[in-house]
């Protein structure tokens, strides 16, 4: 969101004042309602080419001029009455369900924000967690051009003049000593005779053994040799590799609101990690009975049916990490999301084993349960095999294991997405 302003306009600061508080506002607002902001169903469906979002900003009033004389508010009405007279009366009862309220409503405008700007505003501390500069972890990515070399040759507009004017003055103090040496003159008579002959050495000592100098001028002559000129090249930085694996339950258990609520999760992860990022490569799984490698658009849009087994997700993440992404050169993030009902949770298990045994950076896992129990389900059998500390939070819990870097949370309701967003993606330990 840009502030637009002109010098010329010369009339106040109050517009440019007034445009920067509607600015602060708006950030505040949408930090405030964050958890609805994130979990809004249209952001999540709409075109991906459309990046507009609105929000409802409170305390901002579209104002209008009334017309009238100063002073307390008058007018003209109809039909008898006395003034004092009460004409209507607002009764002090807010709406409520079922029947229309009678209170003067919260002031509010909706403010239209592109996505990337709420993003910003939304997880401004946030980042993935335990990324490392390892010895192949990294590759060098352009990020523009530079100007760091000087060469003999090159074009007219590239030339480098402060390294020109260096080459040709410590050239012509050459010259000037030699001319010095020969006719015992003073450096000034030297270098004016210089300047007079255009850089030509021993026509400058004739002109001085011949009493011929007439070049009163300032200068320094400059000679083809004494150019210098920037070389352009492409600028690069050192970027670690990171690879994140997306992995979703798409089985018939997972039905329209649990695949909404974890397509919400991954969406805003996914745009997150893109905004935040420029070397992150993202890799989608979608699971029944069987998993397969998908696009990013199939991964959000396509829905499926048939059992469950959460095991195939992870063999094909173990799969794709020991052929592509091999731990020693790439920083590796696994996020599984999944209602937590499988067919087999045992193989489940040993699958996760071998992932957490393969050192990777980290493994979350967040199981879409809209009911309280969460005892039987693949939560509770991860929480029996490996020690978490645990932290509530509005009716739900997340749970981290530092030392294996395995991250669970529990999504019960939309308002649960930010705040597990939030212990997923963390660039710093949070006391």
């Amino acid at each position: 969101m840009s502030i637009i302003f002109h010098r010329s306009w010369g009339i106040s600061s109050k517009g440019k004042k007034d445009a920067k508080r509607h600015q602060d506002k708006v950030e505040d607002s949408i930090r405030k309602s964050i958890k609805d902001v994130i979990s809004e169903e249209t952001i999540i469906t709409r075109d991906r080419r459309n990046r507009k979002v609105k929000i409802p900003v409170k305390g901002l009033k579209d104002f209008r001029f009334i017309h009238g004389r100063k002073g307390p508010a008058g007018g003209v009405g109809q039909g008898e009455g006395d003034e004092g007279d009460t004409i209507s009366r607002r009764q002090n009862d807010k709406g409520k369900g079922g029947k229309p309220g009678d209170e003067i409503g919260e002031d509010y405008m909706e403010a239209e924000v592109d996505i990337d700007y709420l993003i910003k505003i939304m997880f401004e501390d946030l980042g993935l967690p335990w990324i490392e500069e390892k010895t192949k972890a990294s590759q060098l990515v352009p990020k523009g051009w530079k100007f760091d070399t000087v060469a003999k040759t090159g074009i007219i507009p590239r030339i480098h003049k402060k390294r020109t004017m260096i080459e040709a003055i410590k050239r012509t103090s050459s010259y000037i000593g030699e001319i010095m040496e020969d006719t015992g003159c003073s450096f000034d008579t030297g270098r004016l005779a210089l300047l007079q002959a255009r850089g030509d050495i021993e026509e400058a000592i004739t002109i001085i053994k011949e009493n011929r100098l007439t070049e009163t001028s300032e200068g320094v002559y400059i000679e083809d040799d004494d150019l210098r000129f920037k070389q352009i090249e492409e600028d690069y930085e050192l970027h670690s590799n990171a690879v994140v694996i997306a992995a979703i339950d798409t089985s018939g258990s997972m039905d329209t609101d649990k695949k909404y609520l974890a397509r919400s999760m991954l969406f805003w992860l996914v745009e997150f990690l893109k905004k935040k990022y420029d070397n992150v490569e993202i890799r989608f799984i979608t699971h029944t009975t069987e998993a397969k490698l998908v696009s990013e658009d199939e991964f959000f849009k396509k829905g499926e049916s048939g059992g469950t087994r959460c095991a195939s997700a992870f063999k094909l993440a173990n799969h794709l990490i020991d052929t592509e992404y091999p731990t020693n050169e790439w920083n590796i993030y696994v996020q599984y999301l999944s209602d937590g009902e499988d067919w087999n949770y045992d193989a489940t298990l040993k699958e996760i084993g071998i992932m957490l045994d393969k050192k990777i950076n980290m493994l979350g896992y967040t199981e879409i349960k809209p009911d309280t129990s969460y005892s039987g389900t693949l939560v509770g059998k991860i929480k029996d095999k490996w020690s978490f500390t645990v932290r509530s939070l509005d009716g739900t819990s997340f749970y981290k294991n530092n030392k294996l870097r395995f991250l669970l949370a529990v999504i019960k309701k939309r308002e649960h997405i930010f705040p597990a967003l939030s212990h997923f993606l963390f660039e710093k330990e949070k006391k």
